[in-house]
């Protein structure tokens, strides 16, 4: 749906029409922002997954503990590589999740509303939020995690509200009897296994069903593969 030759980047949509089989998140139509010129698992061989996830502190390539398994991304950038860039007619008969692998805040807003407005619900992270203008905070939330505060030396919370003075709703990993800020509350996946495609509360601040008082900034114990929660947990 977008391509810049510049930075080297392209964006697709997964999982229209085929079901999604994950477990958290459910059946969703997704967003990737892969490279161009070589495959996700390539850009982190060779120390190039900064085109598409920025200064993330998680990704492989710096050794970072990031949830997505690489590997099984090879098969959506090779049946989208070479593809000329095109948009999507009608709309989708499920909600979006902007970001499967990839920073969604590398593509533009306008892309994004475009592509939010195709149905009602949609969940999207980014984080880059710090680098990127504050408007994306319509669609995204901002991701925090221990790392980056450890490494600007502020504590988790301190870090999430500098977020939220930009604008920011966030979405933080936590460890078990980690402080949760008065304006948090758990993921409903997490206290009672609702999935994203039903969920829908991680949509950044856009204007939704929901009442100012569900809007809250959600957070959720450190969660996926054992391999990557030891990894993140050594990490931090």
């Amino acid at each position: 749906v977008w391509e810049s030759r510049q930075k080297g980047i392209f964006a697709s949509i997964h999982k229209i029409r085929t079901k999604s089989l994950n477990s958290k998140t459910g059946d969703m139509v997704g967003l990737y922002v892969m490279p161009i010129d070589f495959s996700p698992s390539d850009a982190i061989k060779l120390k190039m997954d900064n085109l598409t996830c920025g200064d993330c502190l998680l990704r492989p390539s710096k050794g970072g503990p990031c949830y997505v398994n690489t590997p099984w991304l090879k098969g959506a950038w090779l049946s989208v590589k070479g593809q000329m860039t095109r948009w999507i007619k009608g709309y989708f008969k499920k909600p979006i999740r902007f970001g499967v692998w990839g920073d969604p805040a590398f593509v533009p807003l306008s892309i994004l509303r475009k592509l939010a407005k195709k149905h009602k619900k949609h969940t999207g992270y980014t984080h880059q939020w710090l680098n990127v203008n504050s408007d994306y905070s319509e669609i995204l939330m901002a991701s925090i995690d221990n790392l980056l505060a450890d490494k600007m030396g502020i504590t988790p919370i301190e870090l999430k509200r500098k977020a939220n003075k930009l604008g920011y709703r966030t979405f933080r990993v936590v460890n078990e009897g980690q402080e949760i800020d008065t304006d948090e509350m758990p993921c409903p996946n997490y206290t009672h296994g609702t999935q994203c495609v039903d969920c829908g509360l991680c949509d950044g601040n856009k204007k939704s069903k929901f009442k100012p008082s569900q809007k809250k900034n959600i957070v959720i114990m450190i969660h996926g593969p054992q391999n990557k929660v030891k990894s993140y947990q050594k990490a931090v």
